[in-house]
């Protein structure tokens, strides 16, 4: 199977947009946790770029508060995690709500799935990348602190790696062209969270990857259920509910004062990884 064409299809960014997301580009909260604005691959592109290596850092994330299978509004799961940024996680089926991958948070599997490449983060900070054997493998995450299973791949080792068949993707919406949200680690351990408000095709996203210096990167969820939160202002707000996030914190005690909310008490006994 041949890689999915590198071409953009940018929509046009107004240029008052342009403008507010530049007063943004400087650093908003300390060196470790920065909001910037860029274009890559002829992509205009909005970056939280975390430097995972400041152990005071923590990447986490949330689920709705019903659990998997029930959705809540992007902002509220924020406003009841308090993080530094946030932004969608994982894909999920709209009708029924459930999330297409496995989902670790604080060690704790809140959700399992079966389709997808997976962030996975331990408790100092290091970052893999991992795509598992076949379609709904039942993996051990009890290495890791947070796992958020979504994807496809877009960047595998250095090289633009866009094969989603492979990988149990098949919905038209994804493969086509539509706005991004992507994850990837650079060499120097930064962890790039990025958005663009463009529709472009995941070619062209795994470019736009590679060309920040991603070494791995996979796609998130987007589209309507694009949500990108920084220190304060919500700058995309998702078109619908979600059933989870990603949750950016540049401040590990305030996440440790948090976490007891980022999934439900009843999932704490049910499905434990460790």
């Amino acid at each position: 199977m041949l890689p999915l064409p590198i071409r953009t299809f940018c929509s046009c960014i107004s240029a008052s947009a342009l403008l507010s997301l530049s007063a943004l580009a400087s650093p908003s909260h300390g060196r470790s946790v920065t909001l910037s604005r860029t274009t890559s691959a002829g992509t205009p592109l909005i970056v939280i770029n975390v430097d995972m290596n400041d152990p005071n850092v923590k990447v986490s994330g949330i689920v709705a508060q019903g659990g998997c299978g029930s959705s809540e509004k992007f902002g509220d799961m924020v406003s009841r995690s308090h993080p530094t940024a946030a932004v969608t996680g994982t894909f999920f089926s709209p009708g029924s709500n459930i999330p297409i991958g496995d989902i670790v948070v604080d060690g704790r599997l809140a959700h399992r799935g079966g389709v997808g490449t997976a962030l996975c983060i331990t408790e100092d900070n290091q970052c893999d990348f991992v795509t598992p054997p076949h379609r709904y493998a039942r993996m051990d995450w009890s290495q890791y602190d947070f796992v958020c299973t979504s994807g496809p791949r877009l960047i595998n080792d250095t090289l633009p790696y866009v094969y989603p068949h492979q990988e149990g993707f098949r919905d038209a919406h994804l493969l086509g062209s539509a706005t991004r949200l992507a994850v990837g680690i650079t060499s120097g351990h930064h962890l790039l969270f990025v958005s663009t408000r463009c529709k472009v095709q995941l070619g062209q996203m795994a470019r736009a990857m590679k060309k920040l210096g991603c070494v791995d990167a996979i796609a998130l969820d987007a589209g309507s259920s694009l949500g990108f939160y920084n220190n304060g202002s919500m700058l995309i707000q998702p078109g619908r509910r979600l059933t989870n996030a990603i949750l950016i914190y540049d401040d590990k005690d305030r996440y440790e004062r948090f976490k007891a909310r980022l999934i439900p008490p009843r999932l704490d006994l049910a499905s434990t990884t460790r």
